[in-house]
């Protein structure tokens, strides 16, 4: 399974707009055959840190959902709610 962690930090007083922007792009990626979890989290004690966590079933799984409509169409608007991104992290589950 590929495991991903999104973060941003969304510009002041701008969070109520960034997950009403975001909630198609996760209840679409929900939907995904390939899709294990799909959430949007905001870091306990902040007010503008987001992240999105994923789970996928595989890479191949991933390369489908970064080409759905859903994705290519949302994805860029969401800049404009964004002070400060980070990279993407992208973990491998450790099956013992």
């Amino acid at each position: 399974m590929l495991k991903i962690v999104a973060k941003s930090k969304i510009k002041e007083g701008m969070l109520d707009q960034y997950l009403a922007a975001v909630k198609p792009l996760v209840l679409g990626s929900q939907a995904e055959e390939g899709n294990v979890s799909y959430t949007m989290n905001i870091l306990r004690g902040s007010e503008n840190v987001v992240a999105f966590i994923e789970v996928w079933k595989d890479q191949a799984a991933f390369e489908y959902h970064i080409k759905t409509e859903h994705f290519t169409t949302i994805l860029p608007t969401l800049k404009d709610f964004v002070e400060e991104g980070f990279p993407a992290e992208f973990y491998e589950e450790v099956e013992f």
